[in-house]
């Protein structure tokens, strides 16, 4: 008979313990990371955040202390993970600094509120686009991005419920198209900004 492996061996032990197992390597984590830190909201953020600072150089330091932010916090979260290398995130974290009672919160606020509002926020900005491209909007009712909105939402639940592998390709072509349409955006501005042109907004 032969023996266990030691991956096995580090399956069942995660599976007794009722801790997260290990699903993802390290092209998963990274594609995540980005799709969750840049986000569908840079489409719809830059022009909010323009007509709050008022100027070019306002609105530039404004990104610039953002990514600050970010990077900080990126920082935290790699020490922590270096330092406690388990599945689990924010709750391995919190449970190991703060004891079970307050993982266990954070795990259902995560779950009621942070996720799901997260989730309703990006599906609107999916849906406000969307209806610009192909109108849903029945004799003027205006709910065309709501339909939008709520379809994305039923899809990518479905695509999610059928497996961690099949969410996680999906996750990995949205990120991999987000980041062409970034680049081909600054890639556009460069370019008119050395032809003169300011483009045509007569849409806008």
């Amino acid at each position: 008979m032969s023996r266990p492996t030691a991956s096995q061996n580090n399956t069942a032990t995660t599976a007794e313990s009722g801790l997260p197992r290990r699903t993802f390597g390290l092209r998963e984590a990274i594609t995540l990371i980005v799709g969750i830190v840049i986000g569908a909201g840079i489409f719809k953020t830059p022009a909010v955040v323009a007509s709050m600072t008022g100027d070019t150089t306002s609105m530039f330091l404004a990104w610039i202390a953002g990514g600050v932010v970010s990077l900080i916090g990126a920082l935290c979260y790699a020490e922590l993970a270096t330092a406690y290398p388990n599945a689990g995130g924010d709750y391995y974290f919190l449970h190991r600094a703060y004891g079970r009672s307050v993982s266990f919160l954070f795990g259902w606020a995560r779950l009621s509120v942070i996720t799901t509002g997260s989730i309703a926020l990006l599906s609107f900005v999916f849906g406000d686009y969307m209806n610009q491209v192909v109108s849903l909007d029945w004799s003027g009712s205006g709910s065309g991005t709501t339909v939008y909105a709520i379809g994305v939402i039923l899809i990518l639940s479905w695509v999610n419920l059928k497996n961690v592998r099949s969410g996680m390709a999906t996750q990995t072509f949205f990120t991999t198209l987000q980041v062409i349409c970034l680049l081909a955006i600054v890639a556009t501005s460069i370019y008119l900004f050395a032809t003169g042109s300011s483009g045509d907004t007569s849409c806008c």
